[in-house]
Order: C-alpha cells, then structure tokens, then sequence
C-alpha cells in the first residue's frame, strides 16, 4: 500500500468533517448581526405590508436593502475566512 506523508498545510483537507465544521465556524456571522438583520427586516416588510402608500414603499425598500447587505458582508465573511483558513493551514494565502 502507498503511504502518504501529509504535512500540516494538507490537514485541511485530509478529514472532510473537520473541514466542514471549521469552514462552518469561520464563516458564520456574529449573533448579533443576524439578530439585528432579523429585526430590520421584520419591522421594514410589516411597515411594507400595513403601512399607507409612501411609508409602504419605504418599508419594502428598507427591507430589500437590508437583505443585500447581509448578503454582501456574507460574501466578505466566506473571503475573510478562507484567507484565514489558509493561513492557518500554511498555503498560499492571496
């Protein structure tokens, strides 16, 4: 049998369900974060669905703007953290 000698920037990827519960960690967003998106989201699509016309318009605006946001510091989570997982891991990190 052949046996492979991983060094430690090949750790990352020789056990895949520690990869994914690390990937997972690192990416995950502060509960303080979701919390607040929630709550703007909520009262921006209430004010949306039961507020007069001008306020209405507002409120689905506020709301689909927060969700872009969120999306967009999503995007900067997943990056900031595979540069952080490579780092750590000793590969490249560009």
């Amino acid at each position: 049998m052949a046996r492979s000698n991983l060094s430690r920037s090949d750790r990352f990827y020789k056990n895949p369900i520690m990869r994914d519960e690390e990937w997972d960690r690192a990416k995950q967003p502060p509960v303080w974060l979701m919390v607040l998106a929630v709550i703007i989201v909520t009262s921006a699509f209430f004010a949306g669905v039961y507020a007069e016309k001008p306020h209405s318009t507002i409120g689905w605006v506020i709301g689909a703007l927060t969700i872009a946001i969120y999306m967009l510091l999503g995007s900067l989570r997943r990056r900031r953290a595979r540069r952080y997982l490579r780092a750590i891991h000793g590969q490249a990190v560009s």
